[in-house]
């Protein structure tokens, strides 16, 4: 497809001008994008394609021409305050497992206040990694809370869609959460979508917010001896979440809590600035397959991590990726060959080894 100048008009005569998202640039080439940020990255000339891909998405949205799932998610987002399309008071029920009472932060000053996020709150897959973080994180003695109902979705997924207004008013929502809350020194979030909209794109009217990832907690935490794990876990790889590592920069710390629980840590061929993207990004895990040829990018990713030498666990840092890959293997048939695991997962196994042991 060349570009082309649109061709002279004749006199007296009226040209149907293309309209470049659907027509010069193909909707589904536009709805493809995860935003993992790969295309910007690697450009020699500094250009930003994913800010002129979501323009052209806000079109598509407002001529109405989005996915079913999308439009699903959204009209969740909208109604409930998460694309879960769950009561907001059924945010905090992963509580209940647990056998102590999270501090409700809209009450109760905390240094840290969790915001979890919509997968790590409502996906049953996912939940049980929640409450794992939360029982590292009290047996630590970290002193942390939760927003409870008052949270909800963060609208990264929603703004990279071309949904305008609606993530303004999750943002909007969140802020008013934020400043009501007792009191709070950083924020905490384990989902690297909500960590970016966070630090990057909500602000308090004076400036950033102090958001923090988990693994950074964690690393922090197992420098200066507050957890103490014993090593020796499975032999691994990581894989960087996109909005973890390419938009922050946070590829270190994660690696070095894996170096302190695992066995040894082995690099995949496509990791750091040049990891290879899970395809959840962008609000394409609302979405359905593309019309394409070929594996999914989940896929290629476990055959990727699946075809290292001597190691049999993928590990990541984000619940979107996590919930992908587990399909994946599943797709793949790789179940036997490659176990999915969360950071958290390894360090409080770790942190359970040690105790049994006798500590140090």
């Amino acid at each position: 497809r060349r570009w082309l100048p649109a061709p002279a008009e004749a006199p007296g005569t009226a040209m149907a001008r293309p309209v470049l998202a659907g027509d010069v640039v193909p909707a589904e080439w536009l709805w493809a994008c995860t935003s993992c940020l790969a295309c910007d990255d690697v450009c020699p000339f500094g250009i930003e394609h994913v800010p002129f891909i979501v323009q052209m998405r806000r079109h598509l949205v407002a001529e109405g021409e989005i996915d079913a799932g999308v439009q699903d998610a959204l009209t969740s987002v909208m109604r409930y305050g998460n694309a879960a399309g769950k009561s907001p008071r059924m945010r905090a029920r992963w509580t209940r497992e647990l056998d102590f009472e999270i501090t409700d932060a809209r009450t109760e000053k905390v240094e840290y206040l969790w915001f979890v996020g919509d997968y790590a709150s409502f996906d049953p897959r996912v939940q049980e990694l929640t409450a794992a973080t939360a029982r590292v994180l009290q047996a630590a003695g970290v002193d942390f809370g939760i927003l409870y109902d008052a949270e909800q979705n963060s609208g990264n997924d929603v703004r990279r869609l071309g949904e305008e207004g609606l993530f303004e008013m999750m943002r909007d929502h969140n802020r008013e959460a934020l400043a009501a809350a007792a009191g709070f020194e950083t924020i905490l979030t384990t989902d690297p979508h909500s960590y970016h909209a966070l630090a990057a794109e909500y602000g308090n009217g004076s400036g950033p917010l102090s958001v923090m990832h988990y693994t950074e907690l964690l690393q922090m935490l197992l420098d200066v001896g507050v957890i103490e794990v014993l090593s020796g876990g499975p032999a691994v790889t990581y894989h960087d979440p996109c909005y973890l590592g390419r938009y922050h920069g946070i590829y270190e710390a994660p690696r070095r809590v894996l170096e302190r629980v695992a066995a040894r840590v082995v690099e995949m061929p496509r990791c750091r600035e040049s990891a290879f993207c899970c395809g959840a990004g962008g609000g394409r895990i609302w979405m359905g397959d593309l019309p394409v040829t070929g594996e999914r990018p989940a896929e290629l990713r476990v055959r990727e991590a699946a075809s290292l030498a001597g190691v049999g666990t993928l590990v990541t840092a984000c619940p979107k990726d996590y919930v992908m890959f587990q399909d994946a293997v599943k797709t793949t048939g790789l179940e036997e060959d490659l176990v999915i695991r969360d950071v958290v997962e390894l360090v409080e196994e770790a942190m359970a080894a040690m105790s049994r042991s006798g500590g140090s």
